[in-house]
């Protein structure tokens, strides 16, 4: 049976702090419901940042109580945290980091970047831990285009990198601690993909460019398309070249606290990651 489209949400860009950087905000979306455990989706770009550009308008940060996971589609993502992981990740590649109890971390460009310019293209998605995994250590990988499985469909015309849990039973580059299915669907024109859905999980569906029919809704560049918790296929058609962000998991269905940074299930304890980022205990960011 297939899932029912409930809505399909057009975005529009936010300007970044620096004039030639912009990006979109598909999540979060105001009914949290339907997309547990997603909490938030940022696109970056596309854009051309132009010779002597300031770079990503981000400096070290902190983070706790959730995982975030980057899709580098054009360019490339250097990463340094408090943890001591340090890499960079060019296009094709993913950055999937678990912060759980925390650390702080930088997500820049290189120098040489910012001196020439060049294309930049990113997708980052916030993924909410459950209480009994919010406090367990950091972790850090970074996976190149080539670390990645790449699944092929409609003889060759759609492929699928699956960088987390499996698609369609075929197994990703990296186990997620909830059980999160992630993948990134390249289509040609006139080409289909068949997606099978677990009960009872939420999907985000989200198309960065082209011109998609899914389960019977059109949906164009920057489409969020919401799903109701039915059904278990979807079917996507498309008329054009397409790029669409597909994940699936559990809903936690758990209270949510947020802060910035900060996802944790109480007030009390956003106030004790603040208090404990103070006390040195995300460890220290050392340029």
């Amino acid at each position: 049976m297939q899932k029912t489209v409930n809505k399909v949400v057009n975005n529009h860009p936010i300007s970044g702090s620096l004039s030639d950087y912009y990006f979109y905000s598909p999540l979060p979306y105001q009914d949290g419901k339907a997309t547990d455990p997603f909490l938030l989706l940022h696109h970056h770009g596309p854009m051309t940042l132009p010779p002597f550009n300031s770079g990503m308008p981000f400096g070290p940060h902190p983070h706790r109580g959730f995982e975030t996971v980057t899709w580098i589609i054009s360019g490339h993502v250097v990463h340094k945290d408090s943890h001591g992981y340090h890499s960079r990740i060019d296009a094709g590649g993913v950055q999937w980091m678990s912060a759980a109890r925390g650390l702080i971390h930088n997500e820049y460009v290189e120098k040489s970047f910012k001196e020439e310019g060049g294309d930049l293209e990113l997708l980052q998605l916030w993924i909410n831990l459950p209480a009994k995994l919010k406090m367990n250590p950091a972790k850090y990988t970074g996976l190149q285009k080539n670390d990645i499985p790449v699944i092929t469909a409609d003889n060759d015309k759609v492929q699928i990198a699956v960088a987390g849990g499996s698609w369609n039973g075929h197994k990703g580059a990296i186990n997620s601690l909830t059980g999160v299915n992630a993948a990134l669907i390249t289509m040609q024109p006139d080409s289909k993909a068949d997606i099978n859905v677990a009960e009872g999980r939420n999907v985000l569906f989200y198309v960065l460019r082209g011109n998609v029919t899914v389960n019977g809704t059109t949906a164009g560049d920057r489409s969020l398309v919401l799903f109701n918790n039915d059904g278990d296929t979807i079917n996507i058609t498309t008329s054009s070249d397409a790029i669409i962000l597909y994940c699936d998991g559990a809903p936690l269905n758990e209270p949510v606290a947020w802060h910035g940074p900060y996802v944790m299930n109480t007030q009390t304890e956003i106030m004790e990651a603040m208090r404990d980022e103070r006390m040195g205990k995300f460890g220290f960011y050392i340029d």
